[in-house]
């Protein structure tokens, strides 16, 4: 559901904000698109424990391969959306 209200939104600034800066439309697309490998890896992990390794408590003792990109890709829209004040934003 909150996936479907990112993409809307990315949606309805580039319809409505057509005259932005390049560098703002390019964060909007890269922010929506590393949202949306987040998503895709977040659904692999849940279907990796979840439905293959269902009742399967040693496969908890390590961790799918999606997990530590999820979490990559996590931290670098993070990066993207909250630059830290320590150093310039572009």
């Amino acid at each position: 559901m909150l996936y479907g209200i990112t993409t809307l939104q990315t949606y309805v600034y580039y319809m409505h904000y057509s005259g932005d800066a390049s560098t703002i439309k390019f964060l909007v697309g890269a922010v929506w698109i590393l949202d949306t490998l987040h998503v895709a890896f977040m659904c692999h992990v849940l279907y990796y424990y979840l439905i293959i390794n269902y009742g399967v408590p040693t496969s908890l003792e390590y961790d799918v391969w999606s997990f530590p990109v999820r979490m990559s890709i996590f931290l670098l829209a993070t990066d993207l959306e909250c630059p830290s004040p320590r150093r310039p934003f572009w």
